[in-house]
């Protein structure tokens, strides 16, 4: 029996090598859609499809991936189908819960419908909770910049002012404005010889007019000398001088601060604002009390199935 199975001429042994993540499956006959074995007839199959069963596979599956393509790419925005307003449909969606999520979003985590919709119900209460908190500290800063424009008011200076001009001179002093007491040169005198006792007194009363207004000024010198102010004093009103300059820049740097932490909480508050009614506008979509717009930009708006 085996001299006659040896002796029947056998057809050419033809295989090739898998890939290198495919070895486990074996060898693969080269492109031939069967084998027979014999005579016999029986149909055989090597471990793993042949080249002619997963090219028939591959060319399925393109052709599938192509038509559903060509279906997407011809669908038409507005339509809209009575099934799609069904309990089983609004929560699960028309093909089953879970189709076509995106990989990273909260149904593909398996969070219900419901779920979503708490959650961004818990998050609109929180922007809710922050929005007010911010719209209170809004509202002491304004009555803060209220009562200062009062004082200014009253105070007699106005919006537009920065201040005094002092305040330009960051740390520098006028000495110009204080006196203190510089020695007075004492004053030339000359002798006069008179010839007899008439030219004396002639002379002395010409020296008797013109010293009536020096004495004049002599005493108004002797009053300001004792009003004049002592070193100490002077020192003392130039410290009362740097004090109010310094006292003036640190409220003004503190008007400027208040003002920029206002504009920077009512931009805050705002901004605050819109993703609050964004959840809001969200819910509502996801409720289906309201419309919404699609990709293509078409406004859409829930109807009520006609009786």
């Amino acid at each position: 029996m085996s001299s006659m199975r040896n002796a029947v001429q056998r057809r050419n042994h033809k295989e090739r090598g898998q890939v290198q993540g495919r070895e486990k499956w074996g060898l693969l006959e080269k492109h031939k859609a069967s084998s027979y074995r014999g005579s016999l007839g029986i149909f055989t199959n090597h471990l793993s499809f042949d080249y002619s069963l997963r090219a028939k596979d591959y060319n399925a599956k393109k052709a599938k991936l192509k038509r559903l393509e060509e279906k997407a790419r011809d669908r038409n925005p507005d339509e809209f189908a009575f099934g799609m307003m069904g309990d089983k449909n609004r929560v699960q969606g028309r093909h089953g819960r879970g189709t076509g999520t995106a990989r990273d979003s909260a149904a593909a985590r398996g969070l219900s419908h419901e779920a979503i919709k708490l959650l961004k119900t818990q998050d609109t209460g929180y922007l809710r909770t922050v929005g007010e908190r911010v719209r209170r500290e809004i509202e002491r800063l304004e009555r803060e910049v209220e009562l200062q424009v009062g004082m200014n008011k009253v105070l007699g200076k106005k919006d537009g002012e920065k201040g005094e001009e002092s305040d330009e001179d960051d740390g520098i002093d006028d000495d110009s404005d204080f006196d203190f007491g510089a020695p007075v040169q004492p004053k030339p005198t000359r002798v006069v010889f008179a010839d007899d006792r008439q030219d004396q007194l002639a002379m002395k009363k010409r020296r008797m007019q013109k010293e009536e207004p020096a004495l004049e000024s002599e005493e108004e010198d002797q009053t300001s000398n004792k009003t004049r102010k002592t070193p100490k004093q002077l020192q003392a009103e130039r410290q009362a001088l740097a004090d109010a300059r310094r006292a003036r820049k640190l409220r003004k740097r503190t008007i400027e601060a208040r003002n920029n932490k206002l504009t920077a909480l009512r931009k805050q508050h705002a901004e605050i604002r819109t993703a609050e009614q964004e959840l809001d506008w969200q819910r509502a979509k996801m409720g289906n009390s309201v419309g919404g717009t699609n990709k293509d930009g078409i406004k859409w708006k829930i109807r009520e199935r006609k009786r």
